[in-house]
């Protein structure tokens, strides 16, 4: 869980697991597809790519969220935010930095979260 609201009612979940590597256009793609989910994950089918401002909250939390999510996001991660029609914002784990300019054909790793 990154995020919790009114008193636990809603907030916000991250994949225990990478869905994989894909250029933007092809990344709504492998955050639906209940085989890139862990068994739990799987069971849901409202996972969708993450904004700008919930990667830098996926790496702001990235120590409490537990060993697998630290060890695993240690590259470039896509976020639906987009800067123009041919780029969209991304963040590197490595140092919780973000940027904009990176092409939407260039692949990069992708991690789901979803809303509950």
């Amino acid at each position: 869980v990154l995020a919790v609201r009114d008193v636990g009612k809603h907030g916000l979940v991250v994949a225990m697991q990478d869905q994989g590597t894909s250029n933007w256009y092809e990344a709504n793609d492998l955050v639906s597809n209940q085989d890139n989910h862990d068994v739990y994950g799987a069971k849901f089918m409202d996972w969708r790519l993450p904004t700008r401002r919930e990667l830098d909250l996926m790496f702001a939390q990235r120590i409490n969220i537990g060993a697998t999510i630290t060890n695993t996001l240690t590259s470039l991660y896509w976020s639906s935010t987009e800067f123009n029609w041919q780029t969209a914002w991304y963040q590197l784990f490595f140092d919780g930095s973000q940027a904009i300019s990176y092409n939407k054909p260039n692949l990069m790793s992708v991690r789901a979260v979803r809303s509950f």
